[in-house]
């Protein structure tokens, strides 16, 4: 009897004992990823931990039907507000802004992509709906820090580290900001008409997580160009301006400050559409500028 009994004990400790494993490696698959460099057609990425990381560029669009399992140990489905990156750790929160039609909305990153190289963020569909694009759109990225210090800060894997976190908060107390970059949202937003409504309310979970983020504001009218790069002395910027011609003539250098010192950047005149925009980028990274990226700014009234 009593050996009945020391094994019945003896069994129930065994099988508490690999649940409470299994529950302590299910905290575990969850990690703040960085990763290492790696490149894409030739052009070389380098992920990183950036709190002031603000850019405009061409989004598309998950056209995956099954969820995947990311980088980092979460699950990139199309059903939730999720999004893919090339550099930005993951999790990161960004701000995602149609810049066509004003809609923004915040979004987990928890994976690597696009794979296209002009493309700048690979949004998931029920993303792409909020925003209403419908295949690719300009957009605007910008990193939320204290939500993303937050998410991060959840998290317990092998790769994080707790000391990361000041040196965040850091940098955005010192405003390191490695982008230039215009933001082009105004603090007033628009009233939104019936469609916005519906959505937001269209799932009771939904709505209280998202009707305070999930927006419509005005976007002044801007052109949209291409950087191709920026110099510290004019006679650079010349000379790459002269070899461009034969490929592309109409190329204009522009004289900017960045961090209190001078650049003269040469870049395109205004692009009309975003099909345009692509196919130059093409011919421009050709000639070797894989940095080339799209830029706006204000219409002057």
């Amino acid at each position: 009897m009593f050996k009945r009994f020391l094994y019945f004990t003896l069994f129930i400790f065994i099988i508490l004992t690999n649940n409470l494993g299994i529950a302590e490696e299910n905290e575990k698959k969850i990690i703040l990823e960085v990763g290492k460099p790696y490149k894409i057609k030739g052009k070389w990425y380098y992920p990183k931990n950036n709190l002031n990381y603000s850019e405009i560029g061409i989004a598309s669009i998950n056209s995956k039907k099954r969820e995947k399992k990311t980088k980092n140990g979460e699950i990139f489905s199309n059903d939730k507000i999720y999004a893919k990156h090339k550099t930005l750790a993951l999790p990161t929160i960004v701000r995602v802004t149609n810049l066509k039609n004003g809609y923004s909305i915040n979004v987990r990153i928890n994976d690597r992509g696009p794979k296209n190289i002009f493309r700048i963020i690979e949004l998931s569909k029920k993303t792409a709906n909020y925003l209403k694009i419908k295949d690719k759109a300009l957009v605007e990225v910008r990193v939320i820090p204290d939500l993303t210090i937050y998410e991060q800060s959840k998290i317990k894997g092998k790769n994080f580290n707790e000391n990361n976190i000041d040196n965040l908060e850091k940098d955005i107390a010192l405003g390191k900001e490695e982008v230039e970059t215009e933001n082009l949202m105004v603090s007033k937003n628009e009233k939104v008409g019936k469609e916005e409504k519906e959505i937001s309310i269209n799932n009771g979970k939904e709505k209280k997580s998202l009707k305070y983020n999930f927006r419509r504001s005005k976007i002044p009218p801007y052109y949209l160009r291409i950087e191709i790069a920026k110099f510290k002395k004019f006679k650079d910027a010349s000379n790459l301006k002269k070899k461009m011609k034969p490929i592309y003539d109409k190329i204009l250098i522009s004289l900017s400050l960045l961090n209190g010192r001078k650049y003269y950047k040469v870049t395109t005149v205004p692009i009309s559409n975003l099909n345009e925009a692509e196919h130059f980028l093409n011919i421009i990274h050709k000639t070797g500028f894989n940095n080339a990226k799209l830029f706006i700014e204000n219409k002057k009234k």
